[in-house]
């Protein structure tokens, strides 16, 4: 391998004398960081809207900026980073890009009546443009970061990267809810006078802080010396090229990801009202639950303990998630981790102390772990009961308890679907550089490259008892789907997520709606009608989630 390291197109940050967990910390650290700002906008955006004078139904129609900017966004970004030549990578320019239009965006958000002079009206529509760029430039981050991740790891780390993510994500969902509980404006009053302020300002710290460390410490190589296969021939028209990529390599994706896709059609249904919903359904039940309080909008006290009450329902469940995400992937499989955990359960080299503890954890993993698609198909079924269970909890703490016990859920969700995907693509790619490689005679097969077991390594990293018609099967479906890259196929799962955004931002908007209007009359007790709207968008998704797992039951990797 020459010093330059060309070779080395799936390596990991530059330093070869930083141990692994750094690595994969320096990798997905960026994640978190977005994760914060992300549940900064779910959690305490609706209510935010609700203060500025805006109806339910109408929020609802707001949240339409997520599935739009996902729509649009992430495919198109995914394939024109993949093409990207810049001297800092393909991914780098656009999250860094990105980067500075979130900060902008947090700013006008939390500064909206100071820069309006507290109008109804152009404070109203500013907060609405600046949540819809916002979720524009979110998107673009997080299409690279993926991407970055998978182009980052060989097959076999694939699942760990993607635990790590899944880690990150919690990590960044704790911090995220803790901040909303706390009393920030108390604590840190140089950061604003609001809390929304200091809320926004932690967040745009905490990003520019994790993506800068992202960025340094992760290498990329740029596309020039990329073998040619990875670059397009024309860029002038990269954008046009881009959509008709995408249409292309949906109608040729290997069938592990339309299966993964699939689930996540339905699967999001559910989720997308429990993460803009779920702090504002616990705020009303506490509200609602307050003999002689609920319904008082005039009483600050009363609002601003239900939002603490929602925050730290929230929190819990951020909290759960963060301690599945470390714990699950010790329990989980994919085929190549398993193969992985096998070699090392199967080492009878002499070991003492903790290596002969490892070596009996390895095995004893062997016999617990279950398969990645099982333990999704698990995580939805306990998701869709959490959401049908609102039908007989009516009191703040029984609903706390449903949301961390979603937790579990959320912590697969971010985890097992793009460890299956990048595997996927890992291993897809890795068949088309060894079948490619064989076709001209090169004996030579980096070993950063191509994840090979060590029996295979006397066949030149070839599997005996593959066929050429097999491995020549696996070239052309590689090349059908336009080599599998990254930034594409991500892009093409990210539309499978944000369509059900559509879908339940429009339910749950004529949901609300069809409540304004057929109340008439103040109701008896507002918030708990405006608690028990919200649960009927929860339970439609929790009845979605139940299709979702019978497609993840199906799902075989």
């Amino acid at each position: 391998m020459d010093s330059s390291g060309s070779t080395r197109s799936r390596s990991l940050p530059r330093s070869t004398t930083v141990s692994e967990l750094a690595q994969y910390l320096a990798l997905t650290v960026a994640l978190g960081g977005l994760q914060f700002v992300w549940s900064v906008e779910t959690g305490f955006g609706s209510l935010y809207l609700l203060s500025l004078g805006m109806k339910k139904s109408h929020v609802s129609l707001v949240w339409l900026a997520g599935p739009l900017s996902g729509l649009i966004t992430q495919p198109l970004v995914g394939i024109l980073s993949d093409n990207c030549s810049a001297k800092l990578g393909r991914r780098r320019p656009y999250i860094i890009g990105s980067t500075v239009v979130v900060v902008l965006c947090l700013i006008i958000i939390g500064w909206t009546r100071e820069l309006t002079g507290s109008r109804p009206l152009p404070t109203v529509w500013l907060a609405v443009i600046a949540f819809y760029v916002l979720d524009f430039a979110i998107n673009c981050i997080q299409a690279s970061m993926r991407a970055l991740i998978v182009d980052s790891l060989p097959t076999s780390r694939q699942d760990a990267g993607t635990a790590w993510a899944s880690r990150m994500i919690g990590a960044g969902n704790v911090a995220g809810y803790l901040m909303g509980f706390l009393d920030l404006v108390r604590l840190l009053p140089f950061l604003g006078s609001t809390h929304m302020q200091v809320l926004t300002s932690i967040a745009s710290l905490a990003l520019v802080a994790t993506v800068s460390i992202t960025c340094y410490f992760t290498a990329e190589i740029p596309l020039a010396r990329l073998p040619t296969q990875l670059r397009t021939s024309d860029s002038s028209s990269g954008s046009l090229r881009a959509l008709g990529a995408i249409f292309t390599s949906i109608r040729s994706l290997p069938k592990a990801i339309k299966g993964v896709c699939q689930i996540q059609l339905f699967s999001w249904i559910g989720w997308f009202p429990f993460l803009f919903y779920g702090t504002t359904y616990v705020a009303h039940l506490y509200a609602a639950t307050h003999t002689g309080l609920g319904g008082d909008d005039k009483n600050a006290d009363l609002i601003e303990k239900g939002t603490r009450a929602g925050s730290l329902a929230m929190f819990a469940y951020a909290v759960s998630s963060l301690g599945f995400s470390v714990i699950l992937p010790l329990f989980a499989y994919s085929s190549a981790s398993r193969t992985a955990l096998r070699q090392r359960g199967a080492r009878t080299d002499t070991l003492s102390g903790f290596g002969r503890i490892r070596q009996v954890l390895h095995k004893v993993r062997q016999v617990v772990s279950i398969s990645l698609s099982k333990m999704w198909m698990v995580s939805l079924a306990v998701f869709s009961v959490a959401m049908l269970l609102t039908f007989v909890v009516s009191t703040v703490r029984g609903a706390t308890w449903l949301i961390a016990a979603c937790g579990f859920c959320w912590a697969v969700t971010i985890w097992v679907p793009f460890s299956i995907i990048g595997e996927t693509i890992s291993d897809y790619n890795s068949a088309e550089r060894s079948v490619r490689d064989e076709s001209r005679g090169d004996g030579y097969i980096p070993l950063d490259s191509a994840d090979i077991p060590m029996e295979e390594l006397a066949t030149g990293g070839r599997r005996s008892d593959n066929s050429q018609l097999e491995r020549n099967d696996v070239l052309q479906r590689s090349s059908d789907a336009g080599g599998l890259s990254a930034g594409t196929i991500l892009g093409i799962h990210n539309i499978f997520i944000v369509l059900p955004q559509f879908i339940t931002a429009l339910a749950s908007s004529l949901i609300f709606a069809f409540f304004e209007h057929a109340n008439g009359l103040e109701p008896e007790n507002p918030d708990r009608q405006h608690a028990h709207e919200i649960a009927l968008v929860l339970r439609l998704g929790g009845i979605s989630s139940v299709i979702a797992a019978y497609y993840a039951w199906k799902l075989r990797h």
